[in-house]
């Protein structure tokens, strides 16, 4: 999925494989990975006793820059740098991975391309069932898009779990849900980004 979203994003991805759960290990990973521009690994940046991705970047020097951040799906990503190099972890679920990747990688590589737009393009729809969360996280719901009268809709998947990939093999769009807001009503007019 990740190596799909880097070629998509314009840059060659260069996949090295699973690491164990262990230091040395992830270590050796990441000293073949520091070989590219950009470093990207998903798994292991929370705080489980197996997580030990942070471990082992820091005992390798690098900077952190932050870690965790309020989105949903996708809170437990770091961001730092080791020498020029940027590294990005992301969480180990995949729909996590996806909408971090689409939020923080992306424009990254587009940037570093040269790139002109570096974003997900983004339309507005009119929202077809009412969706209602706890305010203090920005939320992006996989959604479908569709056409109706000339006018553009966007009905939420009904399932958004950061586990559950079906819910982005279905989706053409994520509904941008603002940090602060708790409802978003049916009917309502609502940004939402497009997958490419």
């Amino acid at each position: 999925m990740l190596s799909a979203q880097v070629r998509s994003a314009g840059a060659i991805p260069i996949y090295l494989g699973i690491a164990p759960d262990d230091e040395e290990s992830l270590q050796e990973k990441f000293r073949d990975a520091l070989k590219c521009d950009v470093v990207l690994s998903s798994g292991g940046v929370s705080v489980g006793d197996y997580d030990l991705v942070q471990a082992s970047l820091d005992r390798m020097g690098r900077e952190m820059s932050f870690w965790k951040v309020a989105m949903k799906p996708g809170k437990p990503l770091a961001f730092g740098f080791i020498g020029d190099r940027p590294i990005f972890g992301l969480p180990g679920n995949p729909v996590s991975s996806f909408v971090s990747f689409e939020q923080f990688v992306r424009p990254s590589l587009r940037k570093m391309i040269g790139a002109g737009r570096l974003t997900a393009k983004t339309v507005q729809a009119k929202l077809t069932r009412t969706v209602v969360k706890k305010p203090g996280r920005l939320h992006f719901m996989s959604s479908a898009l569709h056409g109706e009268n000339g006018q553009l809709h966007v009905t939420p998947n009904l399932e958004q779990g950061s586990g559950i990939l079906k819910s982005m093999v279905h989706a053409d769009g994520l509904i941008v849900f603002p940090l602060m807001d708790s409802e978003m009503a049916e009917g309502d007019t609502v940004t939402v980004q497009i997958l490419e």
